[in-house]
């Protein structure tokens, strides 16, 4: 069964990878940011987060919500695997909240200095549908320029913790080719 799942996430994955647009070597990531987020990104206090904090790094599209238990489980890990490493790698919140100030406590509550997609932001519905996410905790692991890398950010952190990054930066910089 696992092998299964494995190969369906392999063949989503490049799916996806052919479906993505492709940037030039010098070109910004700044057109399909504004593309994806077209109604911008907020933080925790509902001010606007430049788009430009996420140029040139991974980031963690995290699908999640306060009144799930794993989702703040996993937060806690999350948070501080997230500061040590906001150099290269950045969250952007895809609320499952029932409305948009639960969501913003949620973010406050558990310390998250990331961005969020606004909850009225149409942008959040199509990422869920998107990504097909009818569960979670979930993230998935992209580069600025929507190159996928993993839709299994939330497994890869609780289990290789530092290392993920690692690996993540490995699929950037093509030296491993297993989209997992």
């Amino acid at each position: 069964m696992k092998l299964k799942s494995r190969a369906f996430y392999a063949l989503l994955a490049l799916f996806i990878l052919a479906f993505s647009p492709v940037f030039s070597a010098g070109e910004s990531s700044a057109g399909y940011l504004e593309q994806t987020f077209p109604d911008g990104l907020i933080d925790a206090d509902q001010q606007e987060y430049a788009l430009e904090n996420l140029e040139g790094k991974i980031i963690g599209l995290y699908f999640s919500a306060s009144w799930c238990r794993g989702c703040a489980a996993f937060s806690r890990i999350l948070v501080p695997f997230r500061d040590k490493h906001s150099e290269v790698f950045e969250v952007v919140l895809v609320g499952f909240d029932n409305n948009s100030n639960d969501m913003h406590a949620y973010m406050k509550d558990y310390g998250m200095a990331w961005a969020a997609i606004p909850y009225e932001s149409s942008a959040r519905l199509a990422m869920k549908e998107h990504f097909a996410v009818s569960e979670i905790p979930q993230m998935i692991i992209m580069t600025s320029e929507g190159r996928v890398l993993t839709k299994d950010g939330y497994q890869q952190v609780q289990l290789m913790g530092d290392e993920a990054l690692a690996h993540w930066q490995k699929l950037v910089g093509g030296t491993d080719d297993s989209a997992e």
